[in-house]
């Protein structure tokens, strides 16, 4: 996530809060258990305090003012508050805290982008959109993408822990790839915790237009076994030692659309519930080192995409 570091010393890291639930699962990964911060509000205020625990007053603050967009935290004492609202005064005009809930302020209409003459609209055709909503519109658009979220939306649900209130901090999504390599699998949706790629789905179109879609997912390794026991090969999945430096992982490549077919038996070589607690062991694991550093290229859309079809599975399981 981005941190902007002020001329006087300052090293604040920003929280995008719009539509995170709960803060307190973050700042416990981040270790922010105290210290000052500074709340951003959707009218360029803002509000600078100092708390000796960051995530309860920050979510009653929240309760007081619904109009919260940002937080900025910065490790310090108590005795620098006033330097750093000095600081932040010089940017944004300042809020006090009030003794009631505060109001969101009459939104100012701009003709130009709400015309009364409805032909004069701006639609999503011709509307300027940020590159990562745009990758997720293409991306929903492919005919597999319903298959595709239902078996990443599974995933989440089996092997991420309070994927709702960590999504973008803690584990991000992207969908399709900012290369184009017309020679290779295209990426078509990538999710990474702490900064390493766990899972990831690519398409590799055939020389008769046939597509094949290959799931690619790492777990964490069972403590009692070899590299050359880690290899699975059969017509479905493929499985080893992944290829990676830093981390010793059991890497997974299996064929997504077996995965959805009842007559066809994909077999990984254990079973459900022992796939899924290596999943999760080596995300949670990811998700505590403190390396998530990809907040600025979350796929938002895509990620609200996926969560809300993983609480519809969950939902209609009851």
């Amino acid at each position: 996530m981005p941190t902007d570091s002020t001329p006087d010393g300052f090293a604040l890291e920003r929280f995008d809060v719009t539509d995170s639930g709960a803060i307190a699962t973050i700042f416990a990964a981040k270790d922010y258990r105290n210290g000052l911060y500074v709340l951003h509000f959707a009218d360029n205020a803002a509000f600078v305090g100092y708390s000796e625990s960051l995530a309860a007053r920050v979510n009653a603050d929240r309760e007081i003012w619904p109009d919260i967009e940002a937080i900025e935290v910065a490790p310090g004492a108590a005795d620098r508050l006033e330097q750093l609202t000095d600081l932040v005064s010089q940017l944004h005009p300042l809020r006090q805290r009030p003794s009631e809930p505060s109001a969101i302020g009459e939104t100012p209409g701009v003709k130009t982008a709400l015309p009364k003459e409805r032909a004069k609209r701006t639609t999503l055709l011709d509307a300027a959109v940020g590159r990562s909503r745009r990758q997720f519109w293409e991306l929903s658009d492919h005919i597999a993408y319903p298959a595709i979220r239902s078996i990443v939306a599974d995933y989440i649900n089996s092997s991420i822990p309070d994927p709702a209130n960590t999504a973008k901090y803690l584990w991000q999504t992207a969908a399709l790839s900012d290369v184009q390599d017309n020679t290779g699998p295209r990426r078509l949706l990538t999710l990474t915790c702490g900064g390493f790629e766990t899972l990831r789905v690519d398409e590799i179109v055939h020389d008769d237009d046939t597509i094949e879609l290959d799931l690619r997912i790492n777990t964490n390794v069972p403590r009692d076994r070899t590299d050359e026991q880690l290899e699975v090969s059969n017509e479905t999945v493929s499985a080893g030692r992944g290829p990676y430096r830093d981390e010793r992982v059991w890497s997974w490549s299996i064929d997504l659309g077996a995965l959805l077919e009842e007559d066809v038996d994909v077999d990984l070589g254990i079973d459900d519930d022992t796939f899924d607690d290596l999943a999760y062991g080596l995300n949670a694991r990811l998700m505590r080192s403190g390396n998530s550093t990809g907040a600025a290229a979350h796929n938002n859309d895509l990620a609200a995409d996926l969560l809300a079809e993983a609480y519809r599975q969950l939902f209609e399981a009851e």
